[in-house]
């Protein structure tokens, strides 16, 4: 059985508590309700997960279960995740925090989804709140790690590893009080409670900094996404046309490609001009010396045009392709290491364990 990964004394939140008896009971109330009162039936039925109305604590139909597995879970990245090191390098503490997010030019953008956390595009970079229930003590120990849980046991460990790498990636986007303040003073973010201080919520978060990469979920083992990498693998190993659709009109789908035909079009007129005064200038006879020498340069200036214009298309077509062949090769090298230490690391302690048995 898992452990809650903070003490109760380090909760953010302390308006969920569990009654024992008979039977466990989650249920919501404040600092001021003793937890060994008596719960009515009729007030533990109604009472609902801390920012959600919508899903009841104690649901006949499991409800919960679905909820937390559509929040936390990052089901299409954990399968990729194998692949995950061609999308970025797999450095799980290598996340840039929500300053140096705005440094690198990107507006962060909250989102509900979790598949798209730590993901981004272009000028854009899409962080998820942190949820309320999440800073519950009773929370964890009541769903995500007592064996009496309503979640059933599978379920329950992978939303147990999803949360503790999503906390995670919290204790590394919130690096500085720049950051803390750019999270809760923003309106248009909120990705933290504004009642939490400051000092509290990083004695919070420094009990998953140090969680290990084997704790959590797999995609919780590389930094932030560029989502236009994730786009192009998950067509190769999913089978999937996008992961994440990023225009929503055929207009601004198909615009993406008019720069590039309208480079291709000025090239391919270049180049027939230019055949065109050569084909020209071959055919000119007759005419006194200073006029051919005209000719003779405009045939001259052509045929460099035409190698010009080849040697541009070469280096334009080659550039993108050297730089992506350098990142691959880079990525396998870092894979392959961390491939290597993380082999040591297991015979380490493998090691120590044999160790101890015959000590």
């Amino acid at each position: 059985m898992n452990e809650v990964p903070f003490p109760s004394h380090r909760q953010l939140c302390s308006e969920l508590f569990i009654v024992e008896g008979t039977q466990r009971v989650l249920t919501k109330g404040s600092d001021n309700v003793d937890p060994s009162a008596a719960i009515s039936q009729e007030a533990a039925d109604s009472a609902s997960l801390l920012g959600h109305p919508w899903v009841r604590l104690r649901d006949p139909y499991n409800g919960i279960s679905q909820f937390l597995k559509d929040e936390l879970i990052t089901d299409s990245l954990d399968k990729l995740a194998p692949h995950l090191w061609l999308v970025a390098t797999q450095n799980s503490t290598h996340i840039s925090s929500l300053t140096h997010q705005l440094v690198r030019g990107r507006q962060i953008v909250v989102t509900e989804d979790p598949g798209l956390h730590l993901t981004w595009i272009y000028e854009r970079v899409f962080i998820k709140p942190l949820p309320e229930y999440l800073l519950s003590h009773a929370f964890w120990d009541y769903f995500l790690v007592n064996s009496s849980s309503p979640i059933p046991s599978p379920d329950r460990k992978a939303i147990f590893r999803a949360a503790c790498g999503f906390l995670r990636s919290y204790a590394f986007l919130i690096q500085h009080k720049s950051d803390y303040l750019l999270a809760i003073q923003d309106d248009k973010l909120d990705l933290i409670p504004k009642s939490i201080p400051f000092s509290d919520l990083v004695e919070f978060l420094r009990c998953f900094k140090s969680i290990p990469d084997t704790e959590v979920s797999p995609r919780y083992l590389y930094r932030d996404l560029r989502l236009t990498r994730l786009n192009f693998w998950v067509k190769i190993f999913q089978g999937k046309r996008t992961y994440f659709k990023q225009y929503g009109q055929y207009g601004a789908y198909f615009a993406q490609f008019y720069g590039p035909l309208l480079f291709v079009f000025g090239i391919i007129t270049l180049a027939l001009s230019s055949m065109q005064v050569v084909l020209a200038a071959e055919s000119v006879t007759g005419f006194g010396d200073g006029w051919m020498s005209f000719v003779w340069m405009s045939q001259g200036f052509s045929i460099f045009t035409l190698c010009l214009t080849l040697l541009l298309s070469l280096f334009l077509i080659a550039s993108p392709v050297l730089f992506i062949f350098r990142e691959v090769i880079y990525a396998a090298k870092h894979h392959h290491h961390g491939e290597l230490v993380s082999e040591c690391s297991s015979g380490a302690a493998r090691g120590k364990t044999n160790t101890e048995g015959v000590v």
